[in-house]
């Protein structure tokens, strides 16, 4: 079987001379019982960490409201859908999926021979209902909220989604905890709603590779029979559990993230007049445009190229019309975004 395309992951560099804020890092260093907890967890790297994650699933299962038994761990969201797609569809079956979103889902389906079927986003990325009722696919794998965009669904077209397809629905919910809602608890009414998370957005644990997924008891078991024996390692174990743990300083950092989120998506509209989709995410989705008011791919580039000049690091894509003229700029400290705007002024005169 030829392998799909590879995904290409923002660029990274990660030196202090460099703002990074094109793949909606944290923003901030972990919580320092996250970094005592990993110190502890040194002492006993001989031994093989535990197979199924016991202590972080209950950990879980108290942050969201759910049974442990619903709780499977995952060495980073993308593992878990990978187990999706591995474990619940069969090669020649077909899975849909909104457009533009999370490229990962084209390679994942074509490595498991499934046919991606790609249904389009509505003006402003409204939720194309009709097309994901109407369409013939086993699944849907559905980014909430969506990324590249940063727009949360609607929790009452969700729901109406769900009682018209009775079709596996794989809720991806990475950036789910910047969000007003959670389709966790759905998960009680239908069964066939599987919600995977990340501990890399919501607690900067990025580099450890840490995610999850919430599924009905029967479902744990398929992903039991084809995930890594040892698919989590006992550093992330530790590191998950206490951030779990540390609920105080997540809330700060995150109500700072909303509050600079809002106050650079003011600057974008009010001071540069540029649109700003509204976001559920720690980033968010502008629309730059020229001294004459206009937008396209070309001024997009232009403001991207601009940036990287002044070692500002954020996203652009090219390949799709609704988000070609815009760029997807992380949220980063308070510090950095102050740079961030200072830089975008400097532009606009230049420009």
């Amino acid at each position: 079987m030829q392998a799909g395309k590879a995904y290409v992951p923002g660029e990274q560099r990660n030196t202090s001379d460099w703002i990074k804020i094109n793949t909606n890092e944290f923003p901030f260093d972990p919580s320092p019982d996250v970094k005592e907890a990993i110190q502890k967890a040194c002492g006993k790297l001989r031994y093989y960490p535990d197979p199924t994650g016991s202590e972080l699933r209950e950990q879980i299962a108290s942050q969201y409201g759910v049974d442990p038994r619903q709780v499977i761990l995952f060495n980073g969201c993308d593992d878990a859908l990978n187990c999706c797609i591995r474990g619940l569809l069969d090669p020649g079956e077909r899975a849909a999926f909104l457009n533009p979103s999370y490229s990962l889902y084209t390679t994942l389906l074509s490595n498991q021979a499934v046919m991606g079927v790609p249904l389009e986003y509505g003006p402003e990325f409204a939720l194309p209902l009709q097309s994901l009722i109407q369409c013939d696919a086993k699944m849907l794998l559905l980014t909430s909220p969506n990324a590249p965009s940063g727009v949360a669904f609607k929790q009452e077209e969700l729901l109406k989604l769900l009682h018209e397809k009775e079709c596996i629905v794989v809720l991806d919910e990475t950036y789910g905890d910047f969000a007003p809602w959670s389709a966790i608890p759905l998960i009680r009414e239908f069964p066939n709603v599987i919600v995977v998370k990340s501990f890399s957005k919501t607690f900067g644990l990025a580099g450890l590779r840490l995610g999850f997924g919430i599924v009905h008891p029967d479902v744990v078991e398929t992903f039991h029979k084809i995930r890594d024996v040892y698919n989590v390692d006992r550093l992330a174990q530790a590191a998950g559990v206490a951030a779990l743990k540390d609920k105080d300083y997540y809330r700060e950092k995150h109500a700072i993230i909303a509050e600079t989120r809002r106050s650079f998506s003011d600057f974008l509209q009010g001071q540069l007049g540029w649109s700003v989709l509204p976001s559920a995410t720690n980033f968010v989705f502008t629309i730059p445009v020229d001294p004459q008011q206009c937008s396209s791919p070309e001024i997009a580039q232009s403001l991207y190229a601009f940036l990287v000049e002044n070692r500002i690091l954020v996203r652009y894509f090219s390949n799709h019309p609704l988000i070609a003229s815009g760029l997807r700029i992380s949220i980063g400290t308070p510090e950095q975004m102050d740079r961030v705007q200072d830089q975008l002024q400097q532009w606009t005169k230049r420009a």
